[in-house]
């Protein structure tokens, strides 16, 4: 598969991982738009919202909950879901954008290498 989110979920491409388990990854931005900036995906390729079944979009909303007060952010982060090529979605896998302006964040990142 071409999708470049797939391929890091595969371990085939790089990635600075944050969190990883059988349903979901969790990556950082290779071009932060913010101090913090991570990518939440799901592992299987799903191309936008309307794809996905609810209960791995419950299993997203829970690991963002739970990243948020891992790094002490819970009351300064938002989401974005571009849904869509129409919408500026680049990479056609849902993903969220998780981004806090706090500085200082205590992100334990590890280097994914094929």
């Amino acid at each position: 598969m071409s999708c470049i989110f797939c391929q890091i979920a595969e371990g085939k491409k790089p990635a600075k991982i944050y969190y990883d388990d059988e349903h979901l990854i969790v990556f950082a931005d290779i071009l932060p738009r913010a101090p913090v900036h991570l990518l939440v995906c799901p592992k299987v390729h799903f191309p936008n919202l309307q794809d996905i079944p609810d209960d791995i979009l419950i299993l997203l909303i829970q690991r963002i909950r739970i990243i948020a007060k891992e790094i002490g952010i819970e009351d300064n982060y938002r989401l974005i879901l571009n849904n869509g090529a129409k919408s500026g979605q680049i990479v056609g896998h849902l993903h969220f954008h998780f981004l806090s302006s706090a500085s200082g964040a205590n992100l334990q990142l590890r280097i994914q290498s094929p």
